[in-house]
């Protein structure tokens, strides 16, 4: 589901309440035989860019989502005494989509130790 700014969420509130304001009033001018007919038609047009519109606008943020860091048959890892293992992709960064298939055995042994296969994200320095 897309996110959307509060700012957006307000905006969908009072576009909203225009619309139910303006619904009663034009009922209360036409009258509800004609309005009916009318109505059919707007409503399967509103229905259909309703339907439209999130293949139609760009995706909140502006940039197309980032292709995942991929990992498979990421072999195995083993630490023991403190050590640090790691097989498949470190990565640093602020952290995007990874896929991982496959991944191998990891396996600490004693304390402090880390072992992992697959993804690693590391913090910016």
């Amino acid at each position: 589901m897309p996110r959307r700014s509060p700012r957006w969420i307000w905006a969908g509130r009072i576009a909203f309440g225009v619309l139910a304001v303006g619904l009663v009033a034009y009922l209360a001018v036409v009258g509800l035989d004609k309005a009916d007919k009318l109505a059919s038609c707007v409503g399967a047009v509103v229905a259909l860019l309703a339907l439209a519109t999130p293949y139609l606008l760009p995706p909140p943020g502006g940039a197309p989502m980032a292709d995942p860091d991929r990992v498979e048959d990421s072999g195995t890892a083993k630490a023991t005494g403190g050590g640090q293992a790691t097989t498949g992709v470190d990565i640093t960064g602020d952290g995007g989509p990874a896929q991982v298939i496959r991944s191998g055995d990891a396996t600490a042994d004693g304390p402090g130790s880390t072992a992992t296969t697959g993804v690693v994200r590391r913090p910016r320095p």
